[in-house]
């Protein structure tokens, strides 16, 4: 699982307890998130991020997986697609950043400048009521927040260079976006599971059918009353609908369990706390 911009792995704990307990869960913490390391000379870029992931699946030892990309982790997931088709089963994505929306470049534009950047820096610090309100606007009309929801993306945003990580990575945005739209001209063949909040604001919706159009195996669902973050408004319908697409890849994908691994008792200490080893 790969989390979005501003997030972590722990936000995907909402949905990953409403997954069926016989299923082998892997959230990432990608580079300059949750607790993984904030460097000043770690590249932000998509190229560098997909390269990172890829490297965990060879860490891991994970033959085939499903991988899920939330937002930017969604973008992650097409390049590691479109980049290496045969060491993925399928892709799932869950309101995905691509190419082909236009909406993000007034929010880019905004926080490349010095006003911007100041409010980068210091939008971590605000009252938790503010706080609140930019996390309601990513959500939809049906969905409800709590400070509980919020928790995990104020202390990622609290770590010292994660602010610094997030606007490299939105100076390299424009040119990333260029360079996977440039990899999906020729259709991914990978399947692919789409899942999108009708109410979303950050990448809205009707951008799906130009996206679709570059997956030559894809299946859309627009969740009603949802917005920018399905798996935390309504976790037990993206686990139905992802578990759905376990199912139909299990034979596929049966060729990693997660206790055997020759190298896990070395790998374990890099895991997140938040998971215990089978989660």
């Amino acid at each position: 699982m790969l989390h979005g911009l501003m997030g972590s792995a722990a936000t995907f704990l909402p949905f990953m307890n409403e997954l069926d307990s016989n299923l082998h869960v892997i959230a990432l913490d990608l580079p300059g998130a949750g607790l993984s390391e904030r460097r000043a000379d770690l590249a932000a870029d998509l190229k560098s991020t997909t390269l990172c992931v890829a490297g965990v699946l060879d860490a891991l030892e994970l033959k085939k997986p499903i991988v899920l990309g939330h937002s930017h982790g969604g973008a992650i997931a097409l390049r590691l697609a479109a980049k290496y088709p045969e060491r993925l089963t399928s892709i799932a994505l869950l309101a995905p950043a691509h190419p082909f929306f236009d909406e993000a470049t007034e929010v880019i534009r905004f926080y490349l400048s010095l006003p911007g950047r100041i409010f980068a820096h210091t939008m971590p610090w605000f009252p938790q009521w503010i706080q609140m309100m930019g996390l309601r606007r990513m959500a939809g009309p049906q969905s409800w927040d709590t400070p509980e929801r919020l928790a995990p993306y104020r202390e990622n945003l609290r770590v010292p260079g994660t602010i610094a990580h997030l606007l490299k990575l939105i100076r390299t945005w424009h040119d990333d976006m260029a360079s996977l739209g440039k990899l999906l001209r020729k259709p991914l063949s990978t399947p692919t599971l789409v899942l999108w909040g009708a109410c979303d604001r950050a990448v809205p919706v009707y951008t799906a059918t130009e996206l679709c159009s570059h997956l030559q195996q894809s299946e859309l669902h627009v969740l009603p009353g949802v917005g920018h973050r399905p798996a935390e408004e309504t976790p037990a319908k993206v686990a139905e609908l992802i578990q759905q697409m376990v199912l139909a890849y299990s034979a596929e994908a049966a060729g990693y369990s997660p206790n055997s691994s020759a190298i896990h008792s070395r790998i374990a200490p890099l895991m997140t706390s938040n998971f215990e080893v089978g989660d």
